[in-house]
């Protein structure tokens, strides 16, 4: 099925895989690493696909950008996510917590249950710099509240960014999409996101079919600006998850989980860590 032919289709930049990375017992990663993609995946700094059955994250620190956690639909388990504000959030198969950092917050994620496999992604997402320094704010999203955009052949879930007329779950201070698609087989479908954005399509489960190539399960595809996005399903059909956002094009200076404006902010950042007042957790 297709939504109108777009009227300014979106260059495909390329496709790749993520990149299988030795992590530890209990957890298996695989990257979407920005240094060999071909293109810019600003405002993300970071994609990862986990695989998580045992406690693997203590309590660590954030500060400058927004850590978000999405189990996917079809994981076995979930997981649980505690931080320095009080929260506890259950992160259930589907559901989506938006950590936004901001100023600094600690946080640890661990399985539900251990010996339970959590499949899911990790993704960073920088702040723009005026919020860099705003206090912390959490937002979790369950699946269910989601809400739905259903065509012949393809659903849409919209957690973050709206699709028309439809407002997402959740709204945040990075402009910004994360969409689920599921897609039947041989299903077409063009998705509006917004114009300026560039896009990243990763196939969860299921192939998609570009141009004469498959895009199998892990692998990516990359999109610069333009209007609608058209995607075909391959004939088994193929599960989803579409990110979409509106480069910052600001300068970053990093420090392993503080990503701030420039230097002199790295420095207080690691002064407000160390000094408390991103606040304390317990492991647990």
């Amino acid at each position: 099925m297709v939504r109108g032919a777009p009227a300014d289709p979106r260059t495909l930049l390329g496709m790749r895989r993520l990149e299988s990375q030795a992590a530890g017992e209990g957890l298996s990663l695989a990257k979407l690493d920005p240094s060999s993609l071909g293109w810019a995946l600003d405002p993300f700094l970071q994609v990862d696909w986990f695989r998580m059955r045992l406690p693997f994250f203590p309590p660590h620190p954030h500060a400058g950008f927004s850590a978000v956690t999405f189990v996917l639909p079809q994981s076995p388990g979930g997981l649980i996510n505690r931080d320095s504000l009080g929260s506890r959030n259950r992160i259930n198969p589907g559901d989506l917590h938006w950590t936004e950092a901001a100023r600094g917050i600690v946080h640890e994620e661990v399985p539900q249950v251990d010996g339970v496999d959590c499949l899911g992604l990790q993704i960073f997402v920088n702040l723009p710099s005026q919020h860099k320094l705003a206090e912390p704010a959490i937002h979790h999203v369950d699946r269910a509240d989601v809400p739905v955009v259903a065509f012949p052949g393809a659903t849409v879930h919209c957690y973050v960014g709206d699709f028309d007329d439809v407002k997402a779950a959740l709204t945040t201070r990075t402009a910004s999409t994360l969409w689920t698609v599921e897609l039947k087989g041989n299903a077409v479908v063009n998705l509006p996101l917004p114009p300026s954005s560039m896009v990243h399509v990763l196939v969860t489960a299921g192939a998609l079919r570009i141009g004469g190539s498959l895009l199998e399960e892990g692998g990516v595809a990359g999109y610069a600006a333009g209007t609608a996005l058209e995607i075909q399903a391959a004939t088994d059909g193929a599960s989803l998850v579409v990110l979409a956002g509106l480069p910052l094009a600001e300068p970053i200076a990093v420090s392993g989980p503080f990503v701030m404006s420039d230097a002199a902010q790295l420095v207080d950042a690691k002064r407000r860590y160390a000094s408390g007042e991103m606040g304390f957790l317990e492991a647990s």
